[in-house]
């Protein structure tokens, strides 16, 4: 119905400009044989004139109607085709380009007809519109970035942030210990991911590598134990397409929503740290509730394996710790009284070195 609708009009425009047209064309035709003969046309002869040329500008628009229909109807339909292919930060900055170069068009053509009227300056005004107009929309399409950059900052200072809120990277889910810490409630706020967090933890869990695999399948069952509960976790739909740098896109997130980062990579904890991010090691947590040995210290260990240097073994303590015994290669695989001579603590865990006991 609309398709017709403009059909129609189109076609009663063109037959108006046909008739108008041949108008004009009537009237120089007047103009002419004025200036070229003193006797005035009669009155039957002017109407006849008039009419007749009208009518022939019809004929013409009627029998190029068609033609103008079709490259119409087509003209818009590439242009459907290639604005339906252009985001919103894309059509706003173009159209706010286009005017600019419209109005600065205007005003230069002003500034001509201070010249005088002439054929000279309307060709040079039809070229300024038409060129300042293009230059308008280049430059729009060019700086579309920074016209969704503009659009998505004043829309992260309209949205509100949640308090208290906990983001979760892939790293601490995949650890799993989150989702106990969360059913103690020591967790307040809601907890958050993002869903190009939870792509990246579906493709590891497709991995054909077997410990890429596992890790995967432990961070999305992390997921679900965090959804089964009261504080459940909400994944953050974002838009377009997944990131490339997941750990800035997380941290990003995190800004935006006045959050604190919970991490169990002590990579990502100085990055985020660097970019001024409240952030939570989950390693710093775990060690600070583990209990503290300290030098001299006697505890049993059982030996399970060589140390790096030569004639050391390793054992771990009940809270997992990894602890270093020196000379303790030859006992392997049995329990022994250690005594502890120094312990090293780091965001990747805590290490104890010790010595047999005399």
């Amino acid at each position: 119905m609309k398709s017709k609708f403009l059909k129609n009009l189109l076609r009663a425009l063109l037959y108006a400009a046909g008739a108008g047209a041949g108008t004009v064309a009537a009237f120089l035709c007047v103009q002419v044989h004025d200036m070229t003969s003193d006797d005035p046309l009669a009155l039957w002869l002017l109407v006849l004139l008039y009419v007749g040329m009208s009518a022939l500008g019809v004929l013409i628009a009627h029998l190029l109607v068609p033609r103008i229909a079709a490259g119409w109807t087509s003209l818009m339909a590439d242009l459907e085709k290639h604005t339906s292919s252009l985001t919103t930060p894309q059509l706003i900055s173009m159209s706010i380009w286009l005017l600019g170069g419209l109005l600065i068009a205007s005003l230069v053509t002003q500034i001509l007809h201070f010249l005088g009227e002439s054929i000279f300056t309307m060709a040079v005004s039809a070229i300024l519109y038409v060129a300042l107009g293009v230059i308008g929309l280049t430059i729009g399409a060019h700086r579309a970035e920074d016209m969704a950059t503009l659009m998505e900052t004043g829309h992260t200072r309209r949205g509100k942030k949640a308090a208290g809120a906990k983001v979760l990277d892939a790293s601490v889910l995949m650890d799993g210990r989150i989702a106990a810490v969360a059913r103690t409630g020591i967790l307040t706020g809601p907890l958050l991911t993002a869903d190009f967090v939870v792509a990246e933890l579906r493709e590891m869990a497709a991995s054909a590598d077997a410990a890429q695999r596992l890790r995967g399948q432990r961070g999305l069952e992390t997921i679900q134990a965090l959804q089964a509960d009261a504080n459940a976790l909400t994944v953050e739909a974002t838009e377009g397409a997944a990131p490339l740098e997941t750990d800035v896109a997380l941290m990003a997130l995190v800004r935006e929503k006045g959050a604190m980062l919970l991490t169990a990579d002590a990579l990502m904890h100085k990055a985020a740290r660097v970019a001024g991010l409240s952030v939570v090691n989950l390693n710093d947590l775990a060690m600070a509730l583990r209990s503290v040995k300290s030098a001299g210290d006697v505890v049993h260990v059982h030996l399970t394996k060589e140390g790096r240097e030569a004639g050391q073994a390793v054992g771990y303590l009940e809270d997992g710790t990894m602890i270093v015994v020196e000379g303790g290669s030859a006992l392997i695989g049995s329990t022994v009284e250690v005594s502890v001579t120094s312990v090293l603590q780091t965001s990747a865990g805590r290490m104890v070195f010790a010595k047999l006991c005399e």
